[in-house]
């Protein structure tokens, strides 16, 4: 399906998306080095860990309000304080001026509202679309953010050590562009029902925090949803790795340069190694993407979406355990290939599953169990130290054989529902 063919909404919200993720990435992956040099790492550790419990609390914040007061007013709301918070970041780092502490502070503000327009950003483009043209939606929105990050990765490795104070207004100037275009364009996709407006006020006689926990305990209940969330938090856990247990072992293992190709004049250590298969990533996703969703589009979702993971799997469990850099380079096309084909499926497979009336809650809890992936490598790099980099191989391995069984499970489950459902409409249709 073509770009301008999706919903106005749905174009409108890819091309901001592309825009704030190509600003925000000159200044992200930066950030923690930026801190480093003012405060130094102990305390940067501190202030990282502050930032991640901020985006977890903003999470289950935006996630419960855009169910209840609908997707924009919270968008806009969290907009205009990322843009606030941008600037006063730009102002407090600027050639006049630097005051580390406060920026933490900002960033502090910026994170819990990242955290709340995410299951918002994430459930108006549920809202608008349709079961049939998801996948294409997702393949879209996935190509445009590893362009995005590509892009803005290379303008901030080149500027943001000397130029960071016109990077971070960059920033600013973009969110403030989302925030016009949004009020202005963007329509509202949820208007919660009056039935739900009267229950939601019941149990505000009962306490706010009654009401959130009870919106969060109807997501719990959902089974298959945890299933999927489980599955998806082992392969962000898995990626991760790369610039961190990976990492590590390529720099231990690879002290010094060594050749990349026999027929180049290449050499690269370990550290320079890790960069190029992050390079590789970026460039395959970026290239293939297109490519792939056309020659799989004629395939079964079921299909596309576990050869994928094995595909993904097998390239990062070899990765965790060879340190040849052309093998490494193999590995990493096969892994991207997998990447490539089953995160759009997986993607529509969660925008099919959540029900209509609390997507945002539903979004908020993938997305704090997408944290957990991502926060899972400190446990990796303790347990590192104390077993063989094979074990890591065998631990990578199970993984990929768990979310394996998962998501067949996860698929042939919502295969029986449709096939019931599909039933019960022919039933309905012939009475």
């Amino acid at each position: 399906m073509s770009f301008w063919k999706f919903d106005s909404n749905i174009q409108i919200r890819l091309m901001l998306q592309f825009l704030t993720t190509m600003a925000s990435m000159t200044v992200t992956p930066y950030l923690i080095v930026f801190f480093s040099k003012q405060l130094g790492t102990f305390v940067t550790g501190f202030m990282f860990l502050g930032v991640m419990a901020a985006s977890v609390a903003g999470s289950f914040a935006g996630g419960y309000l855009a169910d209840r007061i609908g997707r924009k007013k919270v968008i806009v709301v969290c907009e205009l304080v990322i843009f606030l918070s941008f600037l006063g970041v730009a102002f407090v780092n600027s050639p006049w001026l630097q005051l580390p502490y406060v920026t933490f502070i900002l960033f502090l503000f910026n994170n819990f509202c990242l955290g709340a327009s995410g299951p918002a950003y994430q459930a108006l483009i549920i809202d608008v679309s349709q079961p049939e043209n998801r996948r294409a939606i997702f393949t879209a929105s996935y190509w445009l953010n590893n362009l995005a990050v590509a892009i803005g990765g290379l303008v901030g490795a080149f500027l943001f050590d000397e130029h960071y104070f016109a990077l971070f207004f960059g920033v600013a100037v973009s969110i403030a562009i989302s925030l016009v275009i949004t009020i202005l364009f963007i329509k509202e996709t949820y208007v919660p029902e009056k039935r739900a407006r009267s229950a939601s006020r019941k149990q505000r006689q009962k306490g706010f925090m009654a009401d959130v926990m009870g919106a969060y305990k109807e997501v719990l209940k959902h089974r298959i949803f945890l299933l999927f969330t489980l599955a998806n938090l082992l392969i962000i856990a898995v990626e991760e790795q790369l610039t961190n247990v990976i990492g590590l072992r390529f720099v231990q293992e690879i002290p010094e340069p060594e050749q990349l190709f026999s027929f180049l004049a290449i050499q690269v250590d370990g550290m320079n190694l890790l960069g190029l298969l992050k390079t590789e990533n970026t460039l395959l996703v970026v290239c293939l993407t297109v490519l792939v969703s056309y020659v799989v589009k004629s395939m079964r979702d079921r299909v596309v979406l576990l050869s994928g993971l094995a595909l993904y799997f097998c390239g990062y469990a070899w990765i965790s355990f060879s340190n040849s850099p052309v093998v490494l380079l193999i590995a990493m096309f096969f892994a991207t290939l997998g990447e490539v084909m089953h995160i759009p499926v997986k993607q529509a497979l969660l925008a099919n599953m959540v029900p209509d009336h609390a997507r945002s809650t539903y979004m908020a809890v993938h997305s704090l169990f997408s944290i957990v992936g991502v926060s899972s490598a400190g446990v990796f790099i303790l347990v590192s130290a104390w077993i063989p980099n094979v074990a890591i191989t065998g631990i990578f391995v199970g993984m990929g054989l768990i979310c394996l069984v998962l998501f067949h499970r996860i698929m042939k489950k919502v295969g029986q529902e449709q096939e019931t459902a599909t039933k019960a409409t022919q039933s309905n249709a012939t009475a």
